[in-house]
């Protein structure tokens, strides 16, 4: 049988010293022939730098682009040349990190906590913080807004800040390194759609089949991915050289939050163009209907 040949192109978190990918099983779907029994040759390929996989897109010397959202909607607003065609993570909540002396949120009292300043637009942080704890936002404890994720992680690392809210894989590194998860704060500030599935829309037109293919496969990979934990974590610490603390975290909190179905949840696009564009927030259909691809839209 002829295979069909899609390159597909990831990014590594940068800045926290591991190679972390936002999604790892495509090397596992290879490895057990998932791609193959459904007629394609797929390369996972690690291409660092969006400007990069946005040029490959164009020119079409790779064919898909897993990218966090906020890129992929940034550059679509500006371009209109992409299309969503999944996402193979709809929400994945930050953890609230904190220096080892700190045990639990009322040992924030008088300190400073680090969080990007997108993920608190419509988040009730400093309710939450007065209702867990009778802490103040601004008069018990300041909260800091650095511009990107990686500079809350610095930030934390460097102690500059008691603490950070912090997304999952740089949550796991900082704890790699002593740093305490304060397990009581609750899953109120979120990073959606941190996996979008990407191509161009002269792509799409041109190889509509085949990347309808490529998700059928790849929704069959995640799900392999995560029934199959001893494989999967041997492919974190062969391919990403994590530690197997690192590994299994990864595995448990993380791959956890994969959504097999690949469809966008619309609540979830909601919040992020209201992060990203909160003067079209509401235009939020009609954006909707532009950018994710016919069918890969998930209303209720």
């Amino acid at each position: 049988m002829s295979l069909v040949n899609l390159n597909v192109m990831y990014g590594h978190l940068e800045g926290a010293g591991h190679d972390f990918a936002r999604d790892p099983t495509g090397y596992l779907s290879i490895e057990a022939g998932i791609f193959r029994k459904h007629g394609l040759e797929v390369s996972w390929q690690h291409v660092q730098g969006t400007e990069e996989r946005y040029r490959r897109l164009a020119d079409g010397t790779a064919h898909i682009s897993l990218v966090v959202g906020r890129a992929s909607l940034q550059h679509f607003l500006s371009s209109k040349t992409t299309q969503i065609i999944g996402c193979a993570m709809n929400t994945c909540p930050y953890y609230l990190v904190a220096a080892p002396t700190i045990t639990k949120l009322a040992d924030l009292k008088n300190k400073a906590v680090a969080c990007r300043e997108g993920p608190l637009r419509n988040t009730p942080i400093a309710e939450t913080f007065d209702k867990l704890t009778r802490l103040r936002v601004g008069a018990d404890l300041s909260l800091q807004l650095p511009q990107g994720d990686q500079d809350a992680f610095n930030m934390l690392v460097n102690g500059k800040v008691d603490g950070a809210f912090l997304p999952r894989p740089f949550a796991f590194i900082a704890e790699e390194q002593g740093f305490k998860r304060i397990t009581e704060w609750p899953e109120v500030v979120d990073d959606p759609l941190p996996i979008t599935i990407e191509t161009t829309r002269k792509l799409l037109s041109e190889r509509e089949k085949d990347l309808a293919t490529f998700l059928t496969a790849h929704s069959e990979g995640i799900r392999h991915f995560k029934s199959h934990r001893a494989e999967a974590i041997g492919i974190l610490e062969k391919q990403f050289g994590h530690s197997s603390s690192l590994a299994q975290k990864t595995f448990t909190d993380y791959i956890a939050c994969m959504d097999e179905t690949l469809k966008v949840d619309f609540r979830q696009f909601d919040k992020l163009l209201s992060q990203i564009a909160p003067e079209m927030a509401p235009s939020a259909q009609q954006v909707a209907s532009e950018w994710i691809m016919s069918g890969a839209l998930r209303v209720a």
